[in-house]
């Protein structure tokens, strides 16, 4: 064991740079299964890819919506990723039409290459920005509020709304003012569409039927509320990486802008390399058997998602950035029934703020010393940047 549960809280934890790997790397070294807190609560740690993949597919003994019901769904509401079973999969069918393959290469290619082009013309003539505050901690937000068909507010009103619905373990309060706040909004678009129907999700959820079964209001909001929590946020942090990664390893910018071909690699090993969520968290119900050890019944398990994608079993130099690794199959959105149904959405998002970047900002250099940090939800928090003025 290589922690106590007094000697580390990951959600509370730093951990910059290669601190958090090099952590996982010791946990994956020692027998057993190492011990952590969370949120003040002592946890188990999984971080062999065999291990986490099996431990995320057993709804049966690790059930997914337990953790969610008392970490997220007092401020988000009822949703799927808070249900098991045949109520997970039929709320899921009612909840996902919006990120079918179809409609998201439409949304990217009719709205959220656009909305790129518009906040890179905010800035592209000063020679310098700091990319996480103007645009990747903006772009998600706005592209969800448009998708949904929104009304546009302002980028730190939806970001700050977003991100304190997450601190309900340790802010109840102020994410159920930020509940509040989110769901007047929501609420006064969803009538307006009850009304007059249009071309966009908020349409699509109100019209969604499977075997005779609707979402009412309530599970419509909820819905939208996890879109913005979980998948803007996580899709922000992802992209806060991207940008970093690109700055930090050596001449990666420049093969970027050289081989457009490349830019998907470049995607999916970053989204190996430095994930945006590094760690699931799960209540064990039944107790059982996980990684060669007895987890008791009620028991807190982190599924360490950024320790499996470097699992030196599975990936060959697994903490080498290497675009033209071979894909393999990663854990960044999960696995089994909880398997993130935005998947397409984020890679596609992350893919066209890259092509748009390496596009508008030419000559593009970090201008500071960020680095990736936290141990469950994982991001870069400022990254001022310069490029050349045409």
């Amino acid at each position: 064991m290589i922690n106590s549960p007094s000697e580390l809280d990951l959600f509370r934890a730093e951990l910059s740079g290669s601190a958090l790997h090099d952590l996982f790397h010791a946990a994956r070294r020692s027998a057993g299964l190492a011990r952590m807190q969370l949120h003040g609560l002592p946890a188990y740690l999984v971080v062999h890819f065999a291990d986490v993949k099996e431990f995320l597919a057993d709804d049966q003994r690790f059930p997914g919506g337990t953790t969610y019901v008392h970490q997220v769904e007092p401020v988000v509401g009822r949703t799927f990723i808070s249900m098991d079973g045949d109520a997970h999969k039929l709320q899921r069918l009612l909840a996902t039409p919006a990120f079918r393959s179809n409609a998201v290469a439409r949304f990217v290619e009719h709205a959220l290459v656009p909305l790129a082009h518009e906040l890179v013309d905010r800035f592209a003539a000063r020679g310098s920005a700091d990319l996480v505050a103007e645009f990747t901690d903006v772009l998600p937000y706005l592209a969800i509020s448009r998708k949904l068909g929104l009304p546009v507010a302002s980028e730190r009103r939806q970001r700050r709304l977003a991100r304190a619905l997450l601190t309900y373990p340790i802010d109840p309060s102020g994410a159920r003012a930020a509940a509040a706040e989110l769901t007047q909004v929501i609420g006064a678009a969803l009538a307006a569409r009850r009304r007059n129907p249009g071309d966009d999700v908020l349409s699509r959820l109100l019209a969604a039927e499977v075997e005779g079964h609707h979402l009412d209001d309530e599970g419509i909001v909820s819905h939208v509320r996890l879109l913005f929590a979980v998948g803007a946020t996580t899709t922000a942090d992802a992209m806060s990486n991207l940008f970093w990664t690109l700055l930090t390893q050596p001449g990666l910018a420049e093969r970027a802008r050289r081989e457009p071909a490349l830019r998907p690699g470049i995607v999916h090993e970053l989204l190996r390399w430095e994930p945006p969520v590094a760690a699931l968290p799960r209540f064990t119900v039944a107790g059982g058997r996980i990684g060669g050890e007895d987890v008791p019944p009620g028991s807190l398990v982190l599924a360490a998602l950024a320790a499996a994608n470097r699992d030196p079993n599975v990936f060959d130099e697994p903490d080498r950035f290497l675009p033209e690794r071979d894909e393999k199959e990663i854990l960044t959105f999960g696995f089994g029934s909880k398997y993130c149904p935005g998947v397409n959405l984020a890679r596609r998002q992350l893919l066209a703020a890259l092509d748009v970047v390496l596009e508008r900002l030419p000559d593009l250099r970090s201008a500071g010393r960020a680095a990736p940090s936290g141990g469950v939800l994982r991001s870069v928090k400022s990254l001022p940047v310069v490029w050349r003025l045409s």
